[in-house]
């Protein structure tokens, strides 16, 4: 009696964890990437997104590979934070040569996955909109006697100048990486990175002196950190394992494991932008990858 419940409890065993192996996902790999995304509310109401720009994903799973990229010579948006004003604040948005690429592939016992987002150049700003000119119009000529009041008016109201974006993040050369790999049963690496040929913050937000970096930059490196924004470079990622959703118990094998690397991480609460205040979130330059 002994002995049949032994085995039939072996056979519950044995049948359970057959049951929990097909359950849990066979081993795939993904990545992705994308140049430019925001998430912005003004004033406490106006809430605006700048979806994620030039976005390109791809997976993978046992004896597959992908290469997805896209690309644009010109990257140019722009986001009005308060549509309803004529003239009120945006978020500006001009690159060049712009490219995103996720690969990847999955051997016998090997995976292997890459997000890339690269610029030439470029420029994410919040400034006025629309903008005011910068060069003054060209006079009309008038006669002798008006031409001198215009001129004495003049001296007294000169024209007046733009105004400068409350923040510019200007760019040339930049790049992200997210790069996963895995030789199966060994562990997975996970690394990103994020070099510039020169990134430049300017504007009243950042203080009264432009700052400027250049090359390899160290992960999480925060350049501004003030009660109204916070900026940091080579922003990365990478949660501890295992990765599974709230409150719930991780299957068998169930492991997910990601890094994510962000150029330049823009964090904004309640900053004074053009006369009004604006929260939310700027990212230049995402990368993604993991399984």
């Amino acid at each position: 009696m002994k002995h049949a419940f032994s085995t039939h409890h072996s056979t519950l065993m044995i049948a359970l964890a057959m049951g929990t192996l097909a359950a849990a996902p066979a081993m795939a790999a993904q990545s992705s990437a994308y140049a430019v995304s925001a998430n912005l509310t003004t004033d406490g109401s106006s809430h605006v997104q700048l979806v994620p720009q030039l976005q390109t994903s791809g997976s993978t799973t046992l004896g597959q590979s992908y290469d997805k990229s896209a690309s644009l010579h010109v990257l140019a948006k722009g986001v009005r934070l308060l549509p309803g004003l004529q003239r009120g604040p945006a978020l500006t948005v001009l690159a060049h040569q712009v490219t995103s690429d996720a690969s990847g592939s999955n051997g016998v016992d090997a995976l292997n996955t890459q997000g890339t987002s690269t610029a030439a150049s470029g420029v994410v700003a919040l400034a006025l909109y629309p903008a005011l000119p910068i060069d003054p119009p060209v006079p009309t000529p008038l006669p002798a006697s008006a031409a001198s009041a215009a001129s004495a008016a003049s001296a007294v109201k000169p024209l007046p100048l733009p105004l400068l974006p409350a923040l510019s993040v200007q760019f040339r050369k930049l790049k992200s990486t997210a790069q996963f790999s895995q030789v199966i049963p060994g562990p997975t690496h996970r690394s990103g990175a994020t070099q510039a040929g020169e990134i430049t913050l300017s504007g009243p937000l950042v203080g009264g002196k432009p700052l400027t970096f250049k090359g390899d930059i160290a992960a999480n490196t925060v350049v501004v950190n003030t009660p109204e924004v916070k900026i940091t470079l080579n922003a990365q990622v990478i949660p501890q394992q295992p990765v599974c959703p709230p409150n719930q118990v991780c299957p068998l094998l169930r492991v997910l494991e990601t890094v994510e690397t962000q150029a330049v991480h823009v964090e904004l609460h309640n900053a004074s932008v053009l006369g009004h205040h604006v929260s939310g979130d700027i990212v230049i330059g995402e990368a993604q990858a993991g399984q």
